[in-house]
């Protein structure tokens, strides 16, 4: 009787002794885990995030939001847009037929010379980029913010015809380059920010490719079907932000594009026009991709 209780109080310590080494080891692997998602997507260490412009704009648009994500622990990269960095006349002349498929190489080439794969933020037409970026190349998440539609949604709304109408009413728009409207820009661009903030961008603005928006706005014509998104090639994390008083760009087509992500985080920002970036809307977006990091590591663990 007395060796049968003794081998059950060793039997009940060895089980003690070895489950609270088993709790030690797996909190030792999360407390790693953590340390190494924080390495992934942000948090006390750098990791690499790419920033894509938007039409008309060059790589120096981003201003201060660079700075903000800098905070977040993140490793900025913001790559200007073939011949967007060139003077105006120049630009003129050479950005006219340059394809979605062109903009993408460039980018794509550029990832593909870091350290580690980024998550890649694409800003109205280069959140159309971002996608066909991820199509192409490994990324850790993408940031989509005012989102230019893929081919198959809808875009046909009243303000964006109103942006852009000019351009398509010229003969030969598709191999025509797209001069900057000040109406579009100041109105449904930036319509909710301050005046100054309004002048300041526009002056920097240059011609955008007349061939990429014919390519989005008439896939179905589009031989290269440049505008045409694999959304199942995609299985990273994507955040899409848009505003409830973006015209550019209107708020449904950032619904209709978090909708085909199985891993989408859909974030409107209400009051924001389409430059989440500017001033205005600078802090309530950089809040909203720190949470969206945040959640990451959570779910990863």
């Amino acid at each position: 009787m007395i060796i049968i209780v003794e081998q059950r109080v060793k039997l009940i310590f060895c089980s003690t002794f070895y489950y609270q080494l088993i709790n030690m080891n797996i909190s030792y692997i999360i407390s790693v885990k953590k340390r190494m998602l924080k390495t992934k997507v942000g948090g006390n260490f750098m990791t690499n995030i790419v920033l894509i412009h938007g039409t008309w704009c060059d790589g120096s648009v981003w201003g201060e939001f660079v700075n903000e994500l800098e905070k977040l622990g993140l490793n900025v990269y913001t790559p200007t847009l073939r011949y967007h960095d060139l003077p105006y006349e120049e630009v003129e002349k050479k950005v006219a037929d340059v394809s979605l498929d062109e903009f993408t190489d460039d980018i794509v080439d550029f990832i593909e010379t870091l350290d580690e794969d980024p998550i890649v933020l694409g800003h109205s037409l280069g959140g159309l980029l971002a996608q066909k970026v991820a199509m192409r190349t490994k990324t850790k998440g993408l940031i989509l913010m005012g989102t230019a539609p893929a081919a198959g949604i809808f875009a046909f709304y009243p303000s964006m015809v109103i942006c852009f109408y000019k351009h398509f009413l010229r003969w030969g728009f598709w191999k025509k380059s797209m001069p900057p409207y000040k109406h579009a820009f100041y109105d449904y661009c930036m319509n909710n920010q301050d005046e100054a903030d309004k002048e300041r961008e526009f002056s920097k603005l240059v011609p955008e490719s007349g061939f990429t928006y014919f390519q989005m706005a008439l896939p179905f014509l589009d031989k290269q079907k440049g505008a045409y998104i694999d959304f199942e090639k995609v299985s990273e994390p994507v955040l899409v932000i848009t505003g409830s008083e973006d015209k550019m760009v209107h708020p449904n087509i950032a619904k209709a594009t978090a909708k085909k992500y199985k891993n989408s985080t859909l974030s409107i920002i209400e009051g924001s026009d389409h430059m989440y970036e500017a001033p205005k809307y600078r802090d309530k977006t950089v809040e909203i991709i720190d949470q969206w990091l945040k959640n990451i590591i959570n779910k990863e663990l």
